[in-house]
């Protein structure tokens, strides 16, 4: 009689011995199975899971170059509208003293209440312009702090203080397509998802066949709790086992095929994000080539006008041109060097889409390595150790808030 039947494992189960007892009230032990992976179905399955961890791996290399990129950015979108910032000052500082220098021929009867008119117009609309590049100066810092994770006071400092903006390369050396496969997190991460679908067809594959698996125990058996005599005897046991699924009607057969499309699905998702890959590289250099031939046009535009502005100002001073041609030039002198401005930043803007586009740069940028899994026991550790420092207190008599972790582990 066992009345331990049915709460003990199979394999200590199997080494229990009723020879000479009444009956065996408890039974304890150890067991452990071994399967002979004859079709390679573990090997698959430790595959599959390693593809699939790399692939997250690129999955958070992707989220990282689209976050410096966005940054980057942000930060030459704030260094662009400082820059306009100064033209407009400058423009209304110029507008304001054409209106003083009209005044004063009109106090000389040299000139007329129409040109104070007009430069008082021209001043009030230059002055316009200022108050939304520094309303967008402010919104592009808070953008800059929420990227960062951080309080848009705590970047006021370094960002306030104006500065040019990022020179970009007169041209860039991409390297040859068989790196740019290799460097774009997008491209690995396909390429590893492409490997683990492959790997789960073998598993589905091997499900089809037999598993063996080879058995064994250790332990002890009793008699007590009100039999007599109590008697303890060591037991032990070694055996195999078969399992076979002869009669699933189908449905392992079904797995297979299923992941089979689920692998050809990822192959043509792998051959698209290379065609994707490629087509963006050479949009983003055709592009970048573009822009910089338009700053190099508007800079010869900024440097015709101003030629033309102070021609436009001699002849008016000699009463050869009506003051329009003055206030016209300078218009249009604003106007090119505000282009100018953004045509500086379209190339950042390229430079750093052609850097998002080769997967963070051509100079072999290598991403941060995530933290490395941990056996259950050592993790549990670390795990205790985080939450201990995290409940201490981080001041008196005061409220701290918690600070963003550096990163990695």
């Amino acid at each position: 009689n066992k009345s331990v039947a049915g709460r003990i494992t199979s394999p200590i189960d199997a080494g229990l011995n009723t020879s000479g007892r009444k009956e065996i009230t408890h039974a304890f032990g150890f067991d452990a199975g071994w399967e002979i992976d004859l079709f390679d179905r573990y090997g698959s399955l430790t595959d599959a899971a390693g593809a699939e961890m790399q692939a997250a791996f690129e999955a958070r290399n992707e989220v990282l170059v689209s976050l410096v990129g966005n940054v980057a950015r942000e930060y030459v979108n704030v260094r662009t509208l400082q820059l306009r910032l100064q033209i407009a000052r400058q423009y209304v500082a110029t507008q304001q003293r054409t209106l003083d220098l009209v005044r004063t021929r009109l106090q000389r009867e040299i000139g007329n209440r129409l040109d104070v008119s007009l430069a008082q117009r021209q001043l009030a609309a230059a002055q316009s312009r200022v108050a939304p590049l520094e309303s967008s100066i402010a919104s592009a810092e808070r953008r800059i702090a929420v990227l960062l994770g951080r309080f848009p006071e705590s970047l006021r400092d370094e960002l306030e203080q104006p500065a040019a903006l990022p020179a970009a390369p007169p041209g860039v050396a991409p390297g040859m397509p068989v790196d740019l496969l290799r460097r774009r997190p997008d491209v690995r991460r396909a390429e590893r998802q492409l490997a683990a679908a492959t790997s789960r067809v073998g598993v589905a594959t091997a499900d089809l066949f037999p598993r063996v698996t080879l058995t064994g125990s250790y332990g002890y058996q009793g008699q007590g709790l009100g039999q007599t005599p109590t008697l303890f005897k060591q037991i032990d046991s070694i055996g195999t086992s078969i399992y076979w699924p002869l009669l699933d009607f189908g449905r392992l057969d079904a797995v297979r095929l299923a992941q089979g499309f689920r692998a050809e699905q990822q192959l043509i998702t792998y051959q698209r994000t290379i065609a994707d890959a490629v087509r963006e590289v050479n949009d983003a250099i055709a592009e970048y080539g573009a822009v910089q031939d338009q700053m190099t046009c508007l800079a010869e535009a900024v440097a015709a006008s101003r030629t033309s502005v102070q021609l436009a100002t001699e002849r008016y001073d000699n009463g050869l041109t009506d003051f329009l041609n003055v206030l016209d030039a300078q218009r249009e002198l604003f106007n090119l060097e505000d282009q100018y401005a953004l045509a500086q930043q379209s190339v950042a803007n390229q430079f750093i889409g052609l850097y998002k586009a080769l997967g963070g740069g051509w100079e072999g940028y290598v991403t941060p390595a995530p933290p490395l899994p941990r056996p259950a026991l050592l993790a549990a550790t670390r795990a205790l150790s985080d939450a201990t420092k995290s409940s201490r207190p981080t001041g008196t008599g005061s409220t701290a808030l918690p600070k963003a972790a550096p990163g990695g582990r």
